[in-house]
């Protein structure tokens, strides 16, 4: 995972698309793909940003393990609703998180940023 996370870390300030060729969303979801381009992919089924919330939190629920807050360790996916829409992240260290935002590029962030957000664990990524 280390060797993966140096290789995501030399990406920070590249732009991103907001979908993959095959039509998959990528958006925020950039580093999380990278880190695991096994994990699946899924399609927006709607533009109404609850309904695409909930789809894509059911989505997380479903391929990873929720982890406790306490139990957050690098490469875990850190999921929150900003602005109405899913945003996630990859868990860093010392409370960072890197992340697509500002500029539709990726970037290094703080946790703390967030109000409220949820971990998940892929436990099978190679």
């Amino acid at each position: 995972m280390e060797e993966k996370i140096k290789e995501l870390l030399k990406e920070v300030g590249r732009p991103y698309q907001m979908f993959n060729e095959d039509g998959t969303y990528q958006g925020c979801f950039y580093p999380v793909q990278f880190l695991y381009p096994k994990l699946k992919r899924f399609k927006l089924l709607t533009q109404d940003k609850e309904k695409s919330y909930l789809y894509a939190m059911k989505k997380l629920n479903k391929y990873c393990t929720p982890v406790s807050l306490d139990e957050v360790k690098t490469g875990d996916i850190i999921a929150t609703k900003f602005r109405d829409i899913l945003h996630v992240g990859i868990y860093f260290e010392y409370g960072k998180i890197i992340h697509v935002f500002k500029d539709n590029t990726l970037q290094i962030g703080r946790l703390k940023m967030f109000r409220t957000y949820q971990a998940f664990r892929v436990e099978k990524w190679d």
